[in-house]
């Protein structure tokens, strides 16, 4: 029999796009390919894109050009683009990139072994993908690892396109659910992190009602499960149901990413955004009941018909509302989105002005907050070790967007918890040392 191709997958994008790239990792694997992440000894180059935004579009082109070097001086015989921008852009992407041979879309992950065989372009539909693969997939991000709990989004925010990328909200059933949180934990994952386009839609398809909270409750019967983490939590489905859940189990984060994009009623009408307008008055009922708790959000700058007074109102929300982690975007003009239509869209220069300026206010607020914890200490997950220092995690920070805490690693190995004191801060990381007198977890 003749021996296959060794296959590369390059994952780009969210941590819904690194579920696929796993997903697709596991197929081929069970169809006797083998993986490595050295482009160079690659037979096959598969780049799983993101199209969300310009800046991300930029980063996946960049990434099929390097991958296409390895056509010309590498071993890589065929190079193949999934994902995002493989979906949105696939009849540009076919012309202006001959070098590409296959093209996958968001709907076809389950069917990357005819991709990689010579099948395709393979386009099914979004909505035709149930995900039910991804319980065979090969995690990437040990020691913690995501888990997809819906595809798809109900949303029809006007600057974003993710709706006619991934299609309709289609919810997974709890047992595959629960199934895939069994396999992540066998295989050595101490945090989950569930995610979604928004995962407070959870079982609204099925049910006609969150089922989030219930998902929570099943999960605390993985035996071996450390913690659980919520991402991409739209304030309008935030329920005090959920925040009891939270509250009650120790394995669930005080954490909340909640995405607001912006705080003046006249931008969240105009993007079509719900429960933004009573933001703080949400902040403080959570900070009530879940004490400890971390907030992370996303806000957008520069969105079109966005005036200095606006701004002025989203960047003293910042500072009242005093996030621990931010993270903002300057606007991208998306084609077949409402605000691509907008006139009234904000010069770059203006938009790229406010963002250093709400940075900096929020870099403001972490700074004085990573002062408050000197002293503290935390149960700290490694993700890392290296030359004799450990990068890890509290409950408090999620993985890649947040900052770490960062101290001697004494013998620690990634997957371990360690009881860590913090000493000092370097800006946005936090340092410390292990409190050696505390046994390990």
């Amino acid at each position: 029999m003749k021996e296959k191709d060794p296959v590369a997958i390059l994952n780009l994008g969210c941590p819904k796009n690194q579920v696929d790239g796993e997903t697709m990792a596991g197929l081929l694997a069970q169809a006797g390919y083998a993986l490595t992440d050295r482009l160079e000894w690659a037979g096959t180059i598969i780049v799983n894109t993101c199209g969300f935004i310009e800046k991300a579009r930029q980063e996946s082109i960049d990434a099929i050009l390097a991958a296409a070097e390895q056509k010309t001086k590498g071993r890589c015989r065929r190079l193949l683009v999934t994902g995002c921008l493989s979906q949105a852009h696939y009849q540009e992407l076919k012309k202006a990139l001959p070098e590409v041979d296959g093209f996958m879309g968001t709907g076809a992950v389950d069917k990357v072994v005819e991709l990689v065989e010579g099948k395709g372009p393979l386009f099914p539909s979004p909505k035709s993908y149930d995900g039910l693969a991804e319980t065979g997939r090969l995690p990437s991000t040990y020691p913690y690892g995501y888990l997809k709990i819906a595809e798809g989004c109900n949303h029809r925010c006007s600057y974003c396109v993710i709706p006619q990328l991934r299609g309709p909200l289609r919810s997974k059933d709890p047992a595959q659910v629960l199934a895939e949180a069994n396999m992540l934990v066998a295989g050595g994952i101490k945090e989950i992190i569930l995610v979604a386009q928004d995962t407070t839609q959870y079982g609204l398809d099925f049910a006609r009602q969150s089922r989030l909270p219930e998902l929570l409750t099943q999960l605390e019967t993985v035996a071996g499960l450390s913690r659980v983490r919520l991402l991409y939590c739209y304030p309008e489905g935030i329920t005090d149901e959920l925040l009891r859940v939270m509250a009650r189990s120790p394995i669930f984060c005080r954490y909340l990413d909640i995405p607001l994009q912006h705080s003046h009623p006249y931008i969240l009408k105009s993007m079509g955004r719900r429960g933004g307008e009573g933001a703080e008055a949400l902040l403080e009922k959570l900070r009530l009941h879940l004490p400890g708790l971390a907030l992370r959000t996303s806000l957008i700058v520069g969105y079109p018909g966005e005036k200095p007074m606006h701004f002025r109102h989203l960047l003293a929300f910042v500072r009242r509302a005093k996030f621990d982690h931010l993270g903002a975007f300057v606007y991208s003009q998306e084609e077949r989105t409402a605000a691509a239509k907008i006139e009234e869209q904000v010069p770059r220069r203006i938009k790229e002005w406010r963002y250093r300026q709400l940075m900096s206010a929020q870099q403001e607020i972490v700074f004085a907050r990573n002062r408050q914890f000197i002293g503290q200490e935390f149960s700290v997950l490694i993700d890392a070790v290296s030359r004799g220092r450990a990068w890890g995690r509290s409950y408090r920070e999620a993985p890649v967007v947040d900052s770490s805490i960062i101290f001697p690693a004494e013998g620690r190995r990634p997957g371990d918890f360690a009881a860590v004191r913090c000493t000092d801060y370097s800006g946005y990381d936090l340092l410390g040392e292990i409190d050696s007198g505390k046994p390990r977890e």
